[in-house]
């Protein structure tokens, strides 16, 4: 979609309308894809309706939906009559027949399937939006594979009823699943990336997660590197006290032991006690 028209759409129509806490550009962003998303399936929408095998390219231009200008709908025949066009959606074809896990919310974005779950008194998290989402009205799975993992799914979730609430890595989903990739996060829909939604920093390109806003204990290797540092600081705090004396009260909530006043008599200088010169007038004075 052309940025100029997304630009006007946001600031003349979106902002002076609506009030967003988050940055000017995430909601641009949203909203862009959003406007992308909607421009795709309206123009699939209107050439359903006006495609034709017993028409040609020029009566199908004729034939123009109400509302469309005539250059605009002759621009569009004619890039889908393209040789290239016609290469692209076969591909496109081929490979959403090969896609082993169909859904069957339609059109029906998953914030809004979210809601009406809401509203018919329905769990929400995101195991649950999943294998609603991949069931027939009759309440049978899509197929086999999409059974075995909805039952995987519900295992998981009666397991951890304490924890459904909360969208982690973790979850349901994400322990069927494994880790998200950077760029979505399955079960929230448009927008949602794991920086945002699980406070992570993502490497992209491999599977770990910093900071991760679950309950989880964190890995072995962190608690090793924790204690190795705490040893250290214990070792810095003593070395302190023994060298300087005690630790002044605006910084002593900074290390793990309250600080403590040498013992004079172990032979520590004390930090009152005017100490030594060593210089060459000390020297000639003595």
């Amino acid at each position: 979609m052309p940025k100029p028209f997304v630009h006007r759409a946001v600031n003349d129509f979106v902002l002076p309308r609506f009030f967003f806490r988050s940055d000017q550009q995430k909601v641009k962003g949203w909203i862009n894809n959003s406007l992308n998303k909607k421009w795709k399936e309206f123009r699939l929408k209107l050439w359903h309706e006006a495609e034709d095998p017993l028409l040609s390219k020029e009566d199908i231009i004729k034939n123009a939906p109400e509302g469309i200008p005539m250059d605009q709908g002759a621009l569009y025949v004619n890039y889908l009559f393209k040789e290239k066009t016609k290469a692209l959606c076969l591909r496109n074809q081929r490979i959403r027949g090969q896609q082993t896990l169909p859904h069957t919310s339609g059109a029906m974005s998953l914030a809004r399937r979210r809601d009406l779950m809401k509203k018919m008194g329905k769990e929400v998290d995101r195991g649950k939006v999943w294998t609603e989402t991949h069931k027939r009205k009759d309440g049978s799975y899509v197929n086999d594979q999409a059974r075995d993992i909805g039952e995987r799914i519900e295992e998981i979730r009666r397991q951890r009823p304490e924890n459904l609430a909360e969208i982690s890595p973790n979850d349901a989903l994400g322990v069927v699943f494994g880790p998200e990739h950077p760029g979505r996060v399955r079960g929230l829909g448009m927008g949602a990336v794991p920086t945002v939604v699980f406070k992570q920093t993502s490497r992209r390109g491999g599977c770990s997660y910093m900071g991760s806003s679950s309950a989880s204990a964190p890995p072995p290797q962190w608690v090793q590197v924790m204690a190795n540092m705490r040893s250290q600081l214990n070792a810095l705090t003593s070395l302190f006290q023994m060298t300087i004396g005690n630790i002044p009260e605006e910084f002593a909530h900074l290390f793990p032991t309250p600080a403590q006043a040498p013992n004079l008599g172990d032979g520590v200088p004390s930090p009152t006690r005017p100490r030594r010169s060593f210089d060459k007038s000390g020297e000639n004075d003595s």
